[in-house]
Order: C-alpha cells, then structure tokens, then sequence
C-alpha cells in the first residue's frame, strides 16, 4: 500500500537519483554515438529517441519569435514537455536540469558562511516576489531576441549550454565560448547564494511555467495544522529559491523541489502536502 508518510520522508532521496540518473543520460548519449549507436542523439535544446523528436518549448518560442512563423512538427516535439509541465510543474527545473543539481550539489555549510559573511546576510522572513516580476523579465527577453534577430533563449538556456558542453567534450570537440559564459553565471550564483538566475531569467523555466492550471501539482498549505513559530518555518529556510510555501505567490516561481514538504514532514506538522486541486497559494 501507498505511504504518503514514507514517500515525502524519502522525497529528496527520490528527487536525488533522478538528478543523478539526469547526469548520467546527457553523458551517455554521446558516449553511445562515439560507439556508433545512434538511437538517442542530441542535448536538452532537443532530442530524439528513435523517431520520437523532444524538443524544448522556450526552443519552439524562440523559432516562432526568429522565423515570425509556427512550424507544426516543432509544436508536436515539444507537447511531451508541455504534458509534464501541465501535470507536474516546473519539475524538470527541480528534479532534471542539470545546472541546478550542480548548484545543489554545492549547498555545503562552508559556502554558506562565506556567503553570510562577505554579504553580512541578516536572517528576515521570506517574502516572495511579485509574480508581475517574473513575467516582466521573461517579456523583455522575447521582445530582446525579436529586436536583434539573434537566438538568445539558446545562449542563456543553462540546462541546454550544459547537455551541449558535455557532448562536445565527450566527443573531443573540446571547450566552446559557452562553457565561460556557464562559469560566470554559476560562480555568481554560488558566490551570492540567491539563485537569481533560476528565480528571474531562465528562459526554460518560465517557458514551462507558462503551462499551469488550477489543476498543476501543487504546494497545498493547510494552515489549521502548522505549528512553526513565526519568523522561524523550516519550510522557507530549506527553499532552494528563498520563496515562503505558506505565502501567496509561490507561483510560478516555486519548481516544486518538494524540499519544504519534506522538511515540514519531519520537523513540522505535515502541514505541506502536494496536490492536484486550488490551494491558498496561487
């Protein structure tokens, strides 16, 4: 019998290997095509299994943006990423991309310290950013790629820079530019600590947020059980993009790690849960 107990305790664990399995696909890919199987070929900007083209949806937008034109297959390659967003969420930031696994994988005390001292960080209560915020950005992005005609989804998408670094390397092209740009997004992000990128600008994220329904999983709050003192949930303090689950406009920013929910499940009073249905927070 299902345990939502037992699943939400083990929630990282899961989360966890399906990152590593993640990082294991994009280096297997090229390894098999170096050995001449050729049955999964190409990065996160698109894939194909066999016949069956994937193709990221801030790619398609992209294209539409360019070409000024919509091409039907490219909209049927990027339906099963769209399906995922509608059901799951942003999951694939959280549970997939590659470039916040690194970004977790160095979430260690030591970076911490050095960031609370360099910036003298005060610990406040969490407040989560207007969702016009986000939106704003992510216009001003499209509006920038029609005006100078130039495939800048493409250089700023970190999950696919990544999956295109690691190919090439695998299959001796070397180094490209985009690994320096990658480095000086990624040092400034473990340097400062505020995952900006991931929260603001990514392009791949608010692609996928763009599918969301009332109906889209979900951080449900159910307030009537939380037992946190004020000021000091562990909810928000576990939060990768520094966002309080309690609060309205958790959304689209939230990436549904499921992080608060496992934290609340152990120290808490399970007052996070995911669901499917309209919750307090929006």
């Amino acid at each position: 019998m299902f345990s939502q107990v037992k699943f939400y305790r083990n929630l990282n664990k899961y989360r966890k290997g399906i990152q590593l399995f993640s990082l294991l696909f994009l280096i297997m890919v090229p390894v098999l095509i170096l050995v001449d199987i050729r049955y999964i070929v190409g990065t996160l900007y698109s894939i194909s299994f066999w016949d069956l083209d994937i193709v990221d949806p801030s790619m398609v937008i992209q294209t539409i943006v360019l070409s000024k034109e919509f091409y039907i297959p490219l909209l049927f390659a990027a339906i099963i990423p769209v399906l995922l967003a509608l059901v799951f969420g942003r999951v694939f930031c959280s549970w997939m991309c590659p470039y916040n696994t690194l970004l977790e994988l160095l979430e260690l005390r030591t970076i911490k310290r050095f960031q609370r001292k360099i910036f003298k960080r005060k610990k406040s209560k969490n407040k989560n950013p207007r969702t016009l915020i986000y939106w704003i950005v992510f216009a001003a992005i499209i509006v920038f790629t029609f005006l100078i005609g130039l495939p800048v989804f493409t250089w700023i998408s970190m999950p696919g820079i990544i999956s295109s670094e690691i190919f090439a390397i695998v299959v001796g092209f070397g180094i490209g530019i985009d690994t320096l740009l990658f480095g000086a997004i990624f040092l400034s992000e473990v340097v400062i600590g505020k995952r900006y990128w991931c929260k603001y600008i990514c392009p791949v994220g608010a692609t996928l947020a763009l599918f969301r329904t009332k109906y889209t999983l979900k951080i449900s709050y159910d307030e009537s059980v939380c037992d946190c003192a004020a000021y000091a949930e562990p909810c928000a303090s576990n939060c990768p993009l520094n966002l309080t689950p309690k609060e309205a406009m958790l959304y689209p920013y939230c990436f549904n790690c499921g992080r608060c929910i496992k934290v609340c499940e152990q120290t808490g009073n399970r007052a996070l849960s995911f669901a499917f249905v309209a919750s307090k927070n929006k």
